[in-house]
């Protein structure tokens, strides 16, 4: 059996794969930035071909289309706003990286990426409801959370499969399996991504401490409980969960501080699931724009 990869490989492997997020942190300043920053934004923007399309191609869709086609970034980032904009670029980038073809967690191809978004989108209608966080902020935090598990599954798939074997006989969660067997977590890789690629403090902490909120700093601790009630209810939907998503503990005290109630959460299904049929189809295939 290949041997477990360790800790600094696993990280370093990750600069192999194309279509990393690492734009988001740059984006996301200049869509809450002021006017002035227009330019920088339509050059961030043209840098990535794959981007640039997916916005020229929203803003002329039937829902933003105007009288007259958009056929330059500038008039596209003006018909679509700053928060659709980055919307639309945070799902793109994300989720392309998230669909390039691993083995792991008993994944299909583009379950994660399924998976995270529905995570985000959860998260995003939380927000709205909780004032945990900025529903954009929340939504990032959605699709970001688990970038390590991407990670750990491109380097280390035998690994995993022993982990898979192990849990639950001899783990209550995957987690603890993890630390058991490879000596680090997938958290602890999203961590480390998170930080090399430039992403606020905050999302670096939900990355890492998402599974278990308490622990969270206390200036992070909301965002990260939000992501942790999104990720139950995905995981109950079912979208591109993996074999790990059945082990994991709730951390019942960062959710009841945080005034989560299960019946609140189950109300919210109907909502969530209708955002995440404008976004995945029946077959599973996903419309990032």
């Amino acid at each position: 059996m290949k041997s477990a990869a360790d800790f600094q490989t696993v990280v370093e492997m990750t600069r192999s794969i194309p279509c990393a997020p690492a734009i988001l942190p740059k984006l996301l300043q200049l869509t809450e930035g002021s006017a002035s920053d227009l330019g920088d934004l339509e050059m961030l923007i043209s840098l990535d071909t794959g981007l640039a399309t997916s916005v020229l191609r929203t803003s002329n869709s039937a829902y933003f289309g105007g009288t007259q086609r958009c056929d330059n970034i500038a008039d596209a980032i003006l018909r679509l706003g700053s928060k659709t904009l980055y919307r639309i670029a945070a799902t793109t980038l994300t989720g392309r990286w998230l669909v390039h073809p691993v083995r792991g967690y008993g994944w299909e191809p583009g379950d994660l990426c399924r998976h995270s978004l529905c995570v985000a989108i959860c998260a995003e209608t939380f927000a709205k409801s909780t004032r945990l966080a900025e529903p954009s902020t929340a939504y990032t935090a959605g699709l970001i959370h688990d970038l390590g598990k991407f990670a750990l599954a491109y380097a280390n798939f035998s690994a995993l499969d022993e982990i898979a074997s192990r849990v639950p006989d001899e783990f209550s969660t995957w987690r603890e399996a993890e630390l058991a067997i490879l000596g680090y977590d997938s958290a602890q890789v999203t961590q480390a991504l998170l930080q090399n690629w430039g992403f606020p403090a905050s999302f670096v902490s939900v990355g890492f401490h998402y599974q278990k909120p308490s622990l969270a700093p206390e200036e992070h601790r909301n965002l990260a409980t939000l992501i942790h009630a999104s990720k139950h209810v995905a995981t109950q939907l079912g979208y591109g969960v993996g074999i790990d998503g059945y082990y994991t503990d709730p951390d019942e005290e960062a959710l009841k501080k945080a005034g989560f109630k299960e019946a609140e959460l189950d109300a919210a299904i109907p909502e969530i699931l209708q955002t995440i049929q404008r976004f995945i189809n029946p077959a599973g295939e996903i419309n990032f724009a």
